[in-house]
Protein backbone atom coordinates (compact mmCIF):
# COMPACT_ATOMS: atom_id res chain seq x y z
CA UNK A 1 0.00 0.00 0.00
CA UNK A 2 1.23 3.40 -0.50
CA UNK A 3 1.47 6.53 1.49
CA UNK A 4 -1.14 8.18 0.30
CA UNK A 5 -3.39 4.97 0.65
CA UNK A 6 -2.06 4.65 3.80
CA UNK A 7 -3.25 8.41 4.56
CA UNK A 8 -6.35 7.85 3.25
CA UNK A 9 -7.02 4.81 5.15
CA UNK A 10 -5.88 6.55 8.34
CA UNK A 11 -8.34 9.65 7.22
CA UNK A 12 -11.29 7.31 6.64
CA UNK A 13 -11.14 5.52 9.80
CA UNK A 14 -10.52 9.19 11.44
CA UNK A 15 -13.60 10.45 9.75
CA UNK A 16 -15.16 7.06 10.10
CA UNK A 17 -14.79 7.43 14.05
CA UNK A 18 -15.29 10.94 14.39
CA UNK A 19 -18.70 9.86 12.82
CA UNK A 20 -19.52 7.13 15.04
CA UNK A 21 -18.73 9.18 18.43
CA UNK A 22 -21.21 12.40 16.90
CA UNK A 23 -23.69 9.40 16.07
CA UNK A 24 -23.00 8.28 19.80
CA UNK A 25 -23.38 11.88 21.42
CA UNK A 26 -26.37 12.06 19.20
CA UNK A 27 -27.78 8.95 20.26
CA UNK A 28 -26.61 9.88 23.53
CA UNK A 29 -29.01 13.12 23.09
CA UNK A 30 -31.63 11.51 21.77
CA UNK A 31 -32.01 9.19 24.18
CA UNK A 32 -31.58 11.72 27.46
CA UNK A 33 -34.50 13.86 25.55
CA UNK A 34 -36.59 10.51 25.25
CA UNK A 35 -35.74 9.52 28.62
CA UNK A 36 -37.16 13.25 29.98
CA UNK A 37 -40.34 13.29 27.52
CA UNK A 38 -40.75 9.45 28.79
CA UNK A 39 -40.98 10.77 32.76
CA UNK A 40 -43.00 13.67 31.60
CA UNK A 41 -45.71 11.30 30.19
CA UNK A 42 -45.35 9.48 32.97
CA UNK A 43 -45.60 12.14 35.04
CA UNK A 44 -48.79 13.77 33.44
CA UNK A 45 -50.04 9.80 32.89
CA UNK A 46 -49.99 9.94 36.95
CA UNK A 47 -51.21 13.54 37.97
CA UNK A 48 -54.05 12.74 35.59
CA UNK A 49 -54.77 9.59 36.95
CA UNK A 50 -54.72 10.73 40.34
CA UNK A 51 -57.13 13.60 39.15
CA UNK A 52 -59.19 11.25 37.87
CA UNK A 53 -59.20 8.87 41.29
CA UNK A 54 -60.07 12.23 42.82
CA UNK A 55 -63.27 12.89 40.48
CA UNK A 56 -64.71 9.35 40.81
CA UNK A 57 -63.80 9.13 44.49
CA UNK A 58 -65.99 12.36 45.34
CA UNK A 59 -68.73 11.45 42.89
CA UNK A 60 -68.99 8.03 45.14
CA UNK A 61 -68.77 9.66 48.01
CA UNK A 62 -71.82 12.27 46.47
CA UNK A 63 -73.62 9.33 45.91
CA UNK A 64 -73.12 7.55 48.95
CA UNK A 65 -74.29 10.41 50.92
CA UNK A 66 -77.86 11.00 47.97
CA UNK A 67 -78.26 7.12 49.30
CA UNK A 68 -78.13 7.76 52.59
CA UNK A 69 -80.23 10.29 52.70
CA UNK A 70 -83.00 8.45 50.55
CA UNK A 71 -82.77 5.31 53.06
CA UNK A 72 -83.23 8.06 56.03
CA UNK A 73 -86.31 9.78 54.04
CA UNK A 74 -87.66 6.52 53.06
CA UNK A 75 -86.91 5.38 57.44
CA UNK A 76 -88.52 8.57 58.24
CA UNK A 77 -91.18 7.76 56.25
CA UNK A 78 -91.99 4.69 57.55
CA UNK A 79 -91.55 5.80 60.76
CA UNK A 80 -93.97 8.43 60.16
CA UNK A 81 -96.18 5.94 58.79
CA UNK A 82 -96.44 3.41 61.92
CA UNK A 83 -96.53 6.40 64.15
CA UNK A 84 -99.56 7.70 62.12
CA UNK A 85 -101.31 4.05 61.92
CA UNK A 86 -100.75 4.00 65.87
CA UNK A 87 -102.47 6.74 66.13
CA UNK A 88 -105.32 6.46 64.15
CA UNK A 89 -105.69 3.19 65.98
CA UNK A 90 -105.71 5.19 69.42
CA UNK A 91 -107.82 7.66 68.25
CA UNK A 92 -110.56 4.59 66.44
CA UNK A 93 -110.21 3.00 70.25
CA UNK A 94 -111.03 5.98 71.91
CA UNK A 95 -113.91 6.58 69.83
CA UNK A 96 -115.42 3.36 70.15
CA UNK A 97 -115.17 3.80 74.35
CA UNK A 98 -116.13 6.99 73.81
CA UNK A 99 -119.35 5.12 72.03
CA UNK A 100 -119.79 2.76 74.07
CA UNK A 101 -119.71 5.29 77.56
CA UNK A 102 -122.42 7.58 76.29
CA UNK A 103 -124.80 4.28 75.37
CA UNK A 104 -124.09 3.35 79.00
CA UNK A 105 -125.82 6.59 79.71
CA UNK A 106 -129.33 6.43 77.83
CA UNK A 107 -131.75 6.55 80.65
CA UNK A 108 -129.61 8.73 83.23
CA UNK A 109 -131.49 11.59 84.16
CA UNK A 110 -128.47 14.26 83.94
CA UNK A 111 -128.00 12.54 80.49
CA UNK A 112 -132.13 13.76 79.55
CA UNK A 113 -131.17 17.30 80.78
CA UNK A 114 -128.76 17.75 78.45
CA UNK A 115 -130.83 16.36 75.79
CA UNK A 116 -133.71 18.67 76.91
CA UNK A 117 -131.57 21.77 76.65
CA UNK A 118 -130.02 20.75 73.20
CA UNK A 119 -133.61 20.15 71.84
CA UNK A 120 -134.27 24.01 72.96
CA UNK A 121 -131.28 25.10 71.69
CA UNK A 122 -132.11 23.87 68.32
CA UNK A 123 -135.73 24.65 68.25
CA UNK A 124 -134.15 27.85 68.63
CA UNK A 125 -132.10 28.11 65.68
CA UNK A 126 -134.30 26.16 63.43
CA UNK A 127 -136.94 28.55 64.38
CA UNK A 128 -136.21 30.88 61.04
CA UNK A 129 -136.49 27.60 58.79
CA UNK A 130 -140.12 27.34 59.98
CA UNK A 131 -141.51 24.49 62.36
CA UNK A 132 -139.21 22.25 64.06
CA UNK A 133 -139.78 18.41 64.27
CA UNK A 134 -137.36 16.29 66.55
CA UNK A 135 -136.66 12.61 65.45
CA UNK A 136 -135.07 10.01 68.19
CA UNK A 137 -131.84 8.39 66.80
CA UNK A 138 -131.47 4.64 67.49
CA UNK A 139 -128.56 5.11 69.98
CA UNK A 140 -129.83 7.94 71.84
CA UNK A 141 -130.61 11.42 71.27
CA UNK A 142 -132.25 13.41 68.42
CA UNK A 143 -132.11 15.22 64.90
CA UNK A 144 -134.04 18.33 64.37
CA UNK A 145 -134.97 19.15 61.00
CA UNK A 146 -136.92 22.38 59.71
CA UNK A 147 -137.36 23.21 55.87
CA UNK A 148 -134.44 22.03 54.40
CA UNK A 149 -131.84 22.81 57.69
CA UNK A 150 -130.89 20.02 60.46
CA UNK A 151 -128.98 19.76 63.29
CA UNK A 152 -128.08 16.14 64.49
CA UNK A 153 -127.65 16.34 68.46
CA UNK A 154 -127.68 12.07 68.53
CA UNK A 155 -125.65 10.83 70.82
CA UNK A 156 -122.73 9.33 68.24
CA UNK A 157 -122.94 12.38 66.17
CA UNK A 158 -121.92 14.25 69.81
CA UNK A 159 -118.89 12.33 70.76
CA UNK A 160 -117.71 12.38 67.55
CA UNK A 161 -118.04 16.58 67.94
CA UNK A 162 -116.10 16.14 71.13
CA UNK A 163 -113.32 14.02 69.54
CA UNK A 164 -112.71 15.92 66.70
CA UNK A 165 -112.53 19.02 68.75
CA UNK A 166 -110.33 17.78 70.93
CA UNK A 167 -108.06 16.15 67.85
CA UNK A 168 -105.83 19.35 68.27
CA UNK A 169 -105.01 18.75 71.40
CA UNK A 170 -104.61 14.78 70.76
CA UNK A 171 -101.87 16.26 68.01
CA UNK A 172 -99.91 18.47 70.31
CA UNK A 173 -100.22 15.43 73.08
CA UNK A 174 -98.76 13.56 70.41
CA UNK A 175 -95.37 15.70 69.86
Amino acid sequence: MTRAGAARKRTIAAVRELELRVAADEAEAIRRAGDGRAEQIVAQARAETAALIERRCAAAQRLAELEARDRLAEVRTRARGTVLRAQQSALTEARASAHAMVRDLVGDPRLNQLLERLADDARERLASAGPVELSESPDGGFVARAGTREIDCSLEAQVDRVLEAMAGELERLWR
